[in-house]
């Protein structure tokens, strides 16, 4: 049986990661644990390019949410751990923590994801299927939703932005990370930096965006934190939406 645990994955933290602040870059985390994932699904045999392969499927994030519980200084390695804790019905779920050299924790993330049949682009709702999937399960580190709604109500457009090619990974869908770079732009408004270090995302991936569609940005202020959703140019249906705490 598969120890997850036992995998430690050392991640360094460029200067690209980090802002004039010293504070950590939505994109530039969203990297750092992608990367970290996809390392460790490579050593369980789980990753994408071996579903694609053998399966005609592939893990889709459709939400995640993430702590900044300390701060990290460019130049540091983070060391880095990722394990299974359940599943509901399509639904999987995966935990993660980077933490300092010490042991101390820096973040804590918790994802959703579901495999998608890439021939029907469809999530794969097979019992018996998902279950080759499903490993020992393991503690749960943050309070997270699988689901947010998505209104537009109180929200007021901050910016538009065009899907470029250079945004798109090896299944042709936008990259998780420029989803973190439309969000701080929004929330930097007229300034070079947001106003405040990052200290809690969460983020919802609503409708696919594909290349050279355009995405309505809209931003709305709330006690304690900052919602911005993204909006389908053309059809006004939500593409994702987040909320994020600052520490101002």
């Amino acid at each position: 049986m598969t120890d997850e645990k036992s995998m430690v994955y050392r991640a360094l933290v460029d200067t690209s990661m980090i802002n004039e602040r010293r504070d950590v870059h939505i994109a530039g985390l969203l990297r750092i644990m992608e990367t970290m994932l996809e390392e460790h699904l490579l050593d369980i045999a789980m990753d994408n390019p071996r579903l694609v392969r053998e399966q005609n499927c592939s893990w889709l994030f459709l939400s995640l949410c993430t702590e900044v519980q300390d701060d990290v200084a460019p130049g540091e390695v983070l060391l880095g751990r990722t394990w299974y804790s359940g599943r509901k019905g399509p639904l999987f779920r995966r935990e993660l923590e980077l933490c300092h050299e010490d042991g101390s924790r820096a973040v804590a993330a918790s994802f959703f994801s579901g495999l998608i049949d890439l021939g029907a682009r469809k999530i794969i709702r097979d019992r018996a299927f998902l279950e080759r999937y499903t490993l020992p399960v393991g503690e749960i580190l943050l309070q997270a939703d699988s689901r947010m709604t998505a209104d537009p109500q109180g929200y007021r457009e901050t910016g538009r932005q065009q899907v470029r090619p250079s945004w798109l990974d090896a299944l042709g869908h936008v990259n998780n990370a420029r989803y973190g770079d439309m969000i701080y732009d929004q929330l930097c408004g007229e300034n070079t930096l947001p106003p405040g270090a990052l200290r809690r995302l969460e983020l919802y991936f609503v409708g696919e965006l594909r290349c050279f569609e355009e995405v309505s940005l809209l931003r709305k202020d709330e006690e304690g934190f900052s919602s911005v959703l993204g909006l389908h140019g053309a059809t006004g249906e939500p593409t994702f939406c987040s909320r994020v705490f600052l520490d101002r």
